[in-house]
């Protein structure tokens, strides 16, 4: 199984055959026999459960070409071999064929873990993978060992990636989702056999529920930034995939976590399946917490503002995991936004994984909501999988209760003439957005300002300065302003260069809108944005202008009727608004520095 190539395109995508092989269909049917207690599951997963050790010997084929494909997969057996035990469905014979399996499985694990800089959300799947086979095969001679070695590394592990905040390393909440779902067996299996919950893991599962319900408010929709192959540890209900809401249940089931509960909404399936009737009653019993309003995540780098039915996302974060940063996107300074449970300026998701222009462009900075310069990501892609420089963000300025923040990132500073990039945004009390890039560079560079639309938006109009954006229930205006020449342009399905498609799921890829606000220009470029968030059929007035001052970059905007000033200070930090002003002139007009004008 070593020596199987799978990484060429030419071959196709071996992602589809190793989830057929994680054989997550034998719990599902276990588990639909012991609740409706018909013969037809148990035998239908019983004869799986033969079929595919008889079919698959030990280190033959793909399905045996890494440690972490058998761990999800040794889940799936292990629990139905305990959901069978003792049944007429599994005879002695059939249990020693299944238990030998499970000890292959360990030990292929064992010989094949995800190391150096590979030791990812991979290595958290392998390490459970062994506590659940020593959990529920206890026949074996070595489960012991098997529960203590996997134990102890999973508490290594959690500390390593999940931060003190409770966010990923991997900058990739979809694979987030999957590793709080790994710990969840590894927490449920532990308790089946009455062996007690480390406090490690107990606390990177308590923290990681506050990180989402930081994330994901009451009628929100869930983030989507970085990689997702919507993998499951286990399959123990008829979802289509495992969500931020569902593994915030069960961590609330378990800990009697009141923000998780809060986040969760209801109890599902697969919680009560992990924490039984204990469970149940302790999520019931739960005081849940209020809303998570705006609040900043700082080792994760995300500040999220809210307003009403708005929410604003700026990453500001670390670029992915280790020296490869695997499964994170060139999204330095990306900014998303929402409203209610309407995507409007959108993460572009995953694309691709083995289709090579696809997977290039998803994850570049060009495809994401920020500024890329010269047509270049602000992180270096070294392969699929792979980066060989990293940008590095730093948060300036935060005020949640005021709506504000300042951030920067260094991605640019690789370039032989630098550029440094610094964003700065104010979410208004009218649920507007001001938004304002400040591009430094020496030498001309051509910037272009993204904006990623959710499919569900149609291109009403546009003009030299705006464009307006329907949807089904509400819409948006982005109007734009730049201290130099500018121009605003559309891509929606373009082949060369690849631009203008969203990806909902893994080598799912439709066509949407992007709209990009162009400079080509020397010296300290700004360029700002006025995003305005509207319901029903008739689009508002809006207007932004720009002064720029020596130490000050005023921005001034006003939409029907109403205005506002945000004040941008580079040195020292800060940003300002002072609201419900006198709206600006409907004119557009620019002022740059002192008594200079352009219209």
């Amino acid at each position: 199984a070593k020596r199987v190539d799978f990484r060429g395109a030419e071959i196709g995508d071996p992602e589809w055959i190793w989830e057929l092989n994680r054989c997550q269909d034998f719990p599902l049917l276990t588990a639909a026999w012991l609740v409706s207690g018909d013969d037809r599951y148990a035998d239908a997963a019983a004869d799986r459960l033969d079929s595919w050790i008889e079919g698959h010997p030990p280190g033959r084929g793909i399905a045996w070409s890494n440690g972490f494909e058998a761990s999800v997969r040794a889940i799936s057996l292990a629990v139905a071999l305990d959901a069978l035990r003792g049944s007429a469905h599994l005879p002695p014979e059939r249990a020693e064929r299944t238990l030998l399996s499970l000890w292959q499985h360990a030990r292929w694990i064992e010989l094949g873990r995800s190391t150096g800089s590979s030791a990812n959300n991979h290595t958290i799947g392998e390490l459970v993978g062994l506590v659940a086979i020593g959990c529920l095969a206890p026949e074996l001679a070595d489960s012991p060992g098997f529960v203590e070695r996997g134990l102890a590394g999973l508490e290594h592990e959690v500390d390593l990636q999940i931060r003190s905040d409770g966010t990923s390393v991997e900058q990739a909440f979809g694979y987030h989702i999957f590793v709080i779902d790994l710990l969840l067996v590894a927490t449920a299996v532990l308790d089946a056999v009455g062996h007690p919950l480390p406090n490690r893991i107990r606390a990177a599962l308590g923290r990681s529920g506050d990180a989402l319900w930081a994330q994901i408010g009451e009628n929100e929709l869930e983030p989507t930034y970085g990689d997702s192959d919507v993998s499951r540890a286990i399959i123990l209900d008829g979802d289509e995939r495992r969500t931020g809401r569902a593994v915030a249940c069960a961590i609330a089931a378990r800990l009697g976590h009141a923000k998780a509960a809060r986040t969760a909404g209801a109890l599902d399936a697969t919680g009560y399946w992990l924490f039984g009737k204990n469970g149940a009653a302790r999520f019931d019993a739960l005081e849940r917490a209020c809303g998570p309003g705006s609040v900043t995540l700082r080792d994760g780098g995300l500040t999220i503002l809210r307003r009403g039915a708005a929410r604003v996302t700026l990453d500001h974060g670390p670029h992915g995991h280790l020296s490869i940063g695997a499964h994170a996107h060139a999204d330095a300074l990306r900014l998303d936004v929402s409203y209610g449970r309407h995507e409007l300026v959108v993460d572009p998701g995953v694309g691709s994984y083995v289709q090579r222009k696809l997977r290039e462009a998803f994850r570049s900075t060009g495809f994401h909501a920020t500024v890329d310069v010269d047509g270049k990501s602000s992180s270096t892609p070294g392969g699929p999988f792979l980066w060989t420089t990293h940008a590095p963000a730093e948060l300036m300025f935060e005020s949640v209760e005021g709506g504000l923040v300042l951030a920067a990132h260094r991605g640019y500073s690789r370039l032989p003439d630098p550029v440094a990039h610094t964003r700065a945004v104010a979410l208004l009390d009218d649920e507007s957005i001001v938004m304002l890039d400040r591009l430094e560079g020496r030498g001309s560079h051509r910037y272009s300002q993204r904006w990623p639309l959710h499919p569900s938006l149609q291109l009403d109009s546009i003009s030299s300065r705006a464009v307006a954006l329907k949807g089904e229930t509400n819409g948006l205006i982005i109007a734009f302003v730049a201290s130099h020449k500018m121009d605003v342009a559309t891509a929606f399905g373009g082949d060369e260069p690849l631009a203008g498609f969203w990806s909902e799921r893994l080598e799912s890829v439709v066509p949407s809108l992007l709209i990009s606000a162009d400079v080509e220009a020397s010296g300290p470029v700004h360029i700002g944005a006025l995003l305005v968030l509207y319901r029903g059929d008739v689009a508002p007035c809006a207007d932004i202008e720009l002064d720029i001052e020596d130490n000050v970059t005023r921005v001034r905007v006003a939409a029907e009727g109403a205005g506002a000033v945000v004040d941008v200070r580079f040195a020292p930090p800060r940003v300002s608004v002072t609201r419900n002003l006198d709206a600006p002139p409907s004119t557009p007009r620019l002022s740059v520095g002192r008594g200079a004008a352009s219209a």
